[in-house]
């Protein structure tokens, strides 16, 4: 299978290349880095080419700032290259991750398996979630599935159909990326969760996002409020379509 890592890093945010280049040295993996969108860098015609404020503000709470529009970009051409490349699938990493030994034994697990995903969360959000369902994997992992997916986007494989999929409801962006994710119904997308998390979050804070702390922008109080309403009677309703957990992986 054809597979490959990316990592996502700005032109200017060397040392943390730098230390992602020492981590995984050290496991022995290689990886291409995708240069990150710095989205304040945007003209007017770049921003509203992939960016339009009234779908933006009819699915989210809060206009999107520049960062937020920046990552979801950078993300885009991750899963632009595995398409291009015609890849059956690729570890996408923002420039903050740390990465556990845990990581090379579940690439393994995936080299050896069918497609029966589109993404596979590796890395925790600010709250835990539920895990549904699972399997063991073996080496200590287990492979589950989340109503609500962890709102983080640090670490996650991406198959090919997954790439696809997301692609084609990429734009015009409404939500930031990790949010987005967590709208998986929408997208059809076959979604998992690797347990313990072999992807940890950098204290440090990955620089593609740095614009505007999302918890200190001025939200819509009634919106918010409907807008999470809706998305929580969208996950009981959809709970059903998330399908079988991908069984391949037990070989």
């Amino acid at each position: 299978m054809s597979f490959k890592i990316f990592v996502i890093n700005l032109d200017s945010s060397v040392d943390r290349i730098e230390n992602m280049q020492a981590q995984c040295a050290k496991l022995g993996i290689e990886f291409e880095r995708v240069s990150a969108v710095r989205g304040k860098n945007l003209s007017k015609d770049e921003k509203a080419a992939v960016y339009n404020r009234d779908v933006n503000l009819a699915k989210y709470d809060k206009e999107l700032n520049d960062g937020e529009i920046g990552c979801y970009m950078s993300h885009a051409r991750c899963w632009e290259q595995i398409v291009a490349q015609d890849l059956d699938y690729a570890l996408i990493l923002e420039d903050d991750a740390i990465l556990t030994p845990e990581i090379t034994s579940f690439i393994a697990k995936l080299a050896e398996s069918t497609q029966e995903w589109d993404y596979i969360k590796l890395s925790h959000g600010r709250k835990p979630k539920n895990i549904l369902n699972a399997i063991d994997l073996g080496d200590g992992l287990s492979l589950g599935q989340c109503i609500k997916l962890p709102s983080t986007t640090t670490g996650q494989f991406v198959s090919l159909t997954g790439a696809k999929k997301l692609l084609q409801h990429a734009y015009p962006i409404a939500r930031p990326i990790d949010i987005d994710i967590q709208f998986w119904y929408e997208k059809s997308l076959r979604s998992f969760v690797v347990r313990p998390f072999p992807i940890l979050n950098g204290d440090f804070g990955s620089e593609i996002n740095q614009v505007t702390d999302r918890r200190q922008v001025d939200k819509r109080q009634f919106a918010r409020i409907w807008q999470k309403i809706k998305f929580e009677l969208n996950l009981l309703i959809n709970r059903g379509r998330l399908g079988a957990l991908p069984k391949s992986l037990l070989k």
